[in-house]
């Protein structure tokens, strides 16, 4: 018995780790794989966002063109209600007013000294 308890305490350490590593390597593998499907659904949708943002920055584009254009038709319109009966009506109407931030305040002379 004593023999049998020498051999098996000899043979313990001997173990191969190969089996330990394969698990491991083999868990991991698995766990990519039920991970891979939802990777490329992710890529695939940061694609057609990249692809819509495409397309909403011409729209976002024609609104500050039109933004740009009423902020100096505006101002047009606020001159010309100073002498201007129907146009001070117009302003009235609908509100007009001129409340110029720091750089629209730099803008506004030059957006109106064009139209003179």
């Amino acid at each position: 018995m004593n023999a049998d308890k020498g051999r098996a305490l000899l043979e313990t350490p001997r173990r191969n780790p190969f089996w330990v590593c394969f698990t491991v390597f083999l868990l991991l593998a698995c766990d990519y794989g039920f991970r891979l499907p939802k990777l490329l659904d992710q890529r695939e949708e940061l694609q057609q966002v990249v692809l819509m943002q495409e397309q909403n920055m011409g729209a976002l584009a024609q609104g500050r063109e039109v933004e740009r254009r009423l902020e100096a038709l505006s101002l047009d319109l606020l001159q010309v209600a100073k002498t201007n009966a129907t146009a001070k009506e117009i302003v009235q109407d609908f509100n007009i007013q001129w409340n110029p931030s720091p750089t629209a305040a730099v803008r506004a002379p030059a957006a109106t000294n064009q139209h003179k």
